[in-house]
């Protein structure tokens, strides 16, 4: 009796799986990024901020999607500043601090190959708070850096949303 059970389970969680799926193919889901790949652009960051974990990383997923240009290009994302910060949260009773954020700020521009302004400097921020482990403070420093990794991955899709819609509005004004 435990074995059909446990079968019409694993029946319902795939039939509910296929529906999501058909669900998702019907109302025109797709991969955010897939508009940078096939908009004939070649984008390059540049700026202040360039060699930063972020900027390296915004690059190669450029790069992974073919439109990355090693010298001049179409688009140029100008990173003019990432500022990471540490801010402390809740306290005790006893004043022990509890947890801590990380916040990640990044300014940057969009400009075309003529230096014309496509969209004007913009600061993007995230904050995410993370418990502090007293007892395994090297514990804690990898947490911290997952944070910061995570809140980064947040930021670069969030510019590459930038980078379509940009994209999107220079292919209406090239058609029009």
């Amino acid at each position: 009796m435990c074995q059909i059970s446990w079968s019409i389970l694993s029946l319902v969680k795939s039939l509910t799986a296929v529906v999501i799926a058909l669900a998702l193919v019907g109302c025109g889901f797709q991969l955010r990024g897939q508009d940078l790949i096939n908009s004939g652009y070649s984008y390059v960051v540049s700026g202040e901020a360039k060699d930063s974990r972020l900027a390296r990383e915004l690059s190669a997923r450029l790069s992974q999607s073919g439109v990355l240009a090693q010298d001049a290009a179409e688009i140029t994302v100008e990173l003019i500043d990432v500022r990471r910060q540490q801010v402390d949260g809740a306290v005790t009773a006893e004043a022990m601090l509890l947890e801590q954020a990380v916040r990640i700020d990044v300014r940057f521009r969009i400009v075309d190959a003529a230096g014309e302004e496509l969209q004007a400097e913009s600061t993007l921020s995230r904050q995410r708070y993370f418990r502090l482990d007293r007892s395994n403070l090297l514990a804690t420093a990898a947490v911290k850096e997952q944070v910061a990794e995570s809140l980064e991955d947040e930021l670069i899709a969030q510019l590459l949303r930038s980078l379509n819609l940009v994209q999107q509005m220079r292919g209406v004004s090239d058609a029009g």
